[in-house]
């Protein structure tokens, strides 16, 4: 962690590269012989993507998932040694060409995707994606027969689906995707790979050949309230504009949503819903000035929030000084929770007009 005084007067977001390694070597141990594909896509989760395969890539990750064209170009630019996962697959014909140009490997979701790689006079190594349930990307398992005849098998790299349910540790449906991946793989025999986070968790029998952990390298455990003992790789840091009291009766923000029932002592921060704080968080959620949890008053609007510091000493109360909204003593499902959302959201969205700082 940075000094206190360094991040006094600012919004700061600090990525923790010694947790992320710490993570990708905790998942690395758990899979055993399967292969970690580090899935980087929404910028890494939103905590830098290119700073984030740096430190994955000293750990050991040479294999990586984007969902994005332009991410996978980016990758490639810098790191001229991983292998890079395209998950929207190609489109038009020009994407293969940028893909043969950056050595990118594209996930095949149907047939639209296998008759632009067809027809392309370059070889292209793919991925094919099968959809076991999800129904949202990949062929159906009724259409296999016709998969079979138009693929070439050379150019399959390996199988992939996506666990439906994993999260909810559901594994009626999970051994279903499981047992239909592995029947399709007969006709194929190529590597498999099923596994998300929760999937790496719920039991070995879905490491299979690769893995796909995206949130779990980044902290989160993939069962709700229960720890693998992952670490948190971000925290955030916002300051406070202003300390006023305001008196019984009183109301905070948009709408008078909130009314107070005694004399209080409130703060005002610079932190709102353009950085990543959902709406859905007003007079629920909280956040924290050293140990003491300081829950979040009236409506949150664009860049400010309101907070109750009654109970902070005054003498640390100043413009300027750094509040946690997320960090050791909250995690991402805490706010998740608080704001109607999933760890996945937050993940993505907050703090992102904060300044990144690696540690």
């Amino acid at each position: 962690m940075l000094e206190f005084k360094k991040i006094i007067n600012q919004k700061i977001t600090l990525i923790n590269r010694a947790n992320l390694s710490f993570n990708y070597n905790l998942l690395n141990q758990k899979v055993g012989k399967s292969k970690i594909m580090s899935v980087v896509k929404g910028d890494a989760y939103g905590h830098g993507m290119k700073e984030c395969i740096n430190t994955l890539f000293k750990s050991g990750s040479r294999d990586f998932y984007v969902a994005r064209l332009e991410d996978a170009k980016k990758i490639r630019i810098q790191f001229k040694q991983v292998k890079i996962y395209l998950l929207s697959g190609v489109i038009t014909p020009n994407c293969c060409h940028q893909i043969v140009k950056y050595n990118i490997i594209p996930i095949i979701n149907n047939f639209e995707q296998l008759e632009i790689i067809n027809k392309f006079p370059k070889k292209i190594i793919y991925i094919l994606h099968f959809d076991t349930g999800m129904n949202r990307l990949g062929f159906k398992i009724d259409q296999i027969d016709k998969v079979k005849e138009k693929v070439k098998t050379n150019n399959i790299f390996s199988l992939m689906t996506h666990l439906t349910s994993s999260d909810d540790k559901d594994l009626v449906n999970s051994k279903y995707q499981l047992n239909e991946i592995k029947k399709i793989n007969q006709f194929f025999n190529k590597p498999l790979s099923i596994a998300n986070s929760a999937g790496i968790f719920l039991s070995k029998s879905y490491h299979l050949d690769y893995v796909r952990p995206g949130k779990s390298l980044y902290g989160i455990n993939p069962f709700y309230k229960k720890s693998f003992g992952l670490k948190p790789v971000m925290s955030i840091y916002a300051p406070i504009l202003q300390v006023s009291n305001i008196s019984k009766g009183q109301s905070i923000g948009y709408s008078r949503t909130y009314i107070a029932k005694k004399n209080q002592t409130i703060a005002t921060i610079d932190f709102g819903y353009s950085d990543g704080y959902l709406r859905g968080g007003s007079s629920r959620g909280k956040v924290f000035i050293d140990d003491i949890s300081c829950p979040i008053v009236g409506r949150i609007s664009m860049d400010l929030i309101t907070i109750d510091v009654t109970k902070i000493n005054k003498e640390k109360l100043f413009i300027g000084r750094p509040v946690e909204i997320l960090g050791s003593h909250q995690t991402y499902e805490e706010i998740a929770y608080e704001t109607g959302t999933n760890e996945h959201e937050i993940l993505i969205s907050l703090g992102k007009n904060s300044k990144k700082v690696y540690i």
